[in-house]
């Protein structure tokens, strides 16, 4: 009897469109079982969680460092990291990520003035590398692990 092989599941993204043509990929995460929205950014080298969300909604404190860091247009010269106790990206599950804390209230003005939903967070490069994501735009699909569904041949 032959081996049923399962296929790719994946995790379907929205795509806003931006003043000048570009676009944002969305995706719907879960941090601590708190459904969250977060922009993927693959030209974030490290993921990042919005401070505010973290130390109101996760009760924590981040954990300040005193260290020059340059990302989202700024440069800052305190930086923030913290822990999130569960990360969920559709059916991956990741325990005790380690993630930069942000004040992403710039970036969620900016989306608020076009009509964009605010984000809690972004997936960088980091998380996306480990664990071997493939964005699918054709289909607004993440796929964790690199496995992509072969398309049906056309007759």
């Amino acid at each position: 009897m032959a081996k049923k092989i399962s296929k790719p599941k994946g995790l379907k993204f929205v795509i806003s469109e931006m003043q000048g043509g570009g676009y944002h990929p969305f995706v719907t995460v879960t941090v601590e079982g708190k459904k969250c929205r977060f922009l993927i950014d693959t030209g974030a080298s490290k993921s990042v969680i919005d401070k505010h969300f973290y130390e109101s909604k996760l009760e924590r404190k981040m954990k300040v460092l005193k260290q020059e860091t340059t990302g989202l247009h700024s440069t800052v010269m305190e930086s923030y990291t913290g822990t999130l106790k569960k990360l969920q990206i559709g059916e991956l599950n990741i325990s005790q990520y380690f993630v930069a804390g942000v004040d992403l209230s710039h970036v969620n003005s900016t989306y608020k003035k076009m009509k964009i939903k605010k984000i809690d967070g972004i997936l960088g490069s980091d998380l996306l590398k480990i664990h071997n994501v493939v964005i699918d735009y054709a289909q607004s699909m993440l796929f964790i692990g690199g496995r992509v569904p072969t398309p049906p041949k056309r007759a």
